[in-house]
């Protein structure tokens, strides 16, 4: 067996029906046509003189084969994809790319929206597509179709890079109305009011703030869960909520009049973000000249 005689482009199919054991989904996911996945399964069948994957039912299966070679081409098609991407570049001004990041919209207000400015002064052909945390995006970010990850460590597993980027504190957010502007909020009254929290429906779901209450054995009453957390102090304007926020969103709400912050009755520990990032990222240099670009805007931090 020759290498020139495979096609690389073959293990990316391959890797897509291992995962879906499905021709449709792999196709869509792809961006091919179910004949085009067919006719390349048909190719990778012959080069490798097994069938890969057969059909059990109404799914596709894969054959002893398919299995010992599952656990290998997912890593192979992540460095092919960085390798393809590979230029003889060595500074950002001349890049045109995209890059994909997977972070929360206060992440993307308090720092992306800082790497997006210098970038469009310094590199104007790079640009930043920022997407939710999800299912989705995860699997996308573990199989080498997403560039980085921004968030707590919570989020990214031994396994891969990361670099601090900045660390915050909390501040609750209460309304002008809201009886603790006067009394002060106490331990027992912060406990028994009504919150307003981030739910990210990723794993367990649960926010930084969230897992120190876990942590605490405190139990909260929960007024409204958000996939967000910008429009949080939207949900505490005329209502005894309470939402704790981090302390560089304070500036996306001053313009809200009758929202006030006070301090959080007890010690909550500062939130860490990091920058996140696979092994096979270390072959794609672009990629290393924004993380680093990054990084150095994070220093100013």
């Amino acid at each position: 067996m020759h290498l020139e005689k495979l096609d690389l482009n073959l293990l990316v199919v391959i890797d897509a029906l291992l995962r879906t054991s499905s021709v449709t989904v792999a196709a869509a996911e792809l961006n091919l046509t179910q004949s085009a996945v067919s006719s390349a399964l048909k190719r990778a069948r012959a080069h490798f003189e097994d069938e890969i994957l057969f059909y059990d039912g109404q799914k596709m299966s894969p054959t002893p084969f398919g299995q010992s070679i599952a656990g290998i081409i997912p890593e192979m098609v992540m460095r092919l994809r960085a390798l393809s991407r590979m230029r003889a570049t060595t500074d950002l001004v001349s890049l045109n790319r995209q890059f994909t990041v997977i972070a929360s919209d206060y992440v993307a207000a308090v720092f992306l929206s800082s790497v997006s400015k210098r970038l469009s002064s310094e590199a104007p052909g790079v640009s930043l597509a920022v997407v939710p945390f999800s299912e989705d995006s995860m699997d996308r970010f573990n199989r080498g179709k997403i560039d980085f990850m921004i968030g707590p460590s919570f989020w990214s597993g031994p396994d891969l890079n990361r670099a601090a980027v900045f660390e915050d504190g909390f501040k609750c957010v209460v309304c002008k109305s809201n009886p603790v502007c006067k009394t002060g909020l106490t331990l027992e009254g912060f406990l028994n009011a009504p919150h307003v929290v981030t739910n990210f429906f990723v794993g367990h779901g649960k926010s930084h703030f969230e897992n120190w209450l876990d942590e605490q054995n405190f139990n909260i009453k929960i007024a409204a869960s958000l996939p967000s957390f910008v429009v949080l102090p939207h949900y505490i304007s005329g209502t005894a909520n309470i939402s704790t926020i981090h302390t560089r969103l304070l500036k996306q709400i001053e313009h809200l009049e009758d929202l006030v912050h006070i301090d959080p009755p007890c010690d909550i520990p500062p939130l860490t973000e990091y920058l996140t990032w696979k092994d096979h990222q270390e072959f794609d240099v672009e990629a290393r000249l924004l993380r680093n670009f990054m990084l150095e805007i994070a220093e100013t931090m």
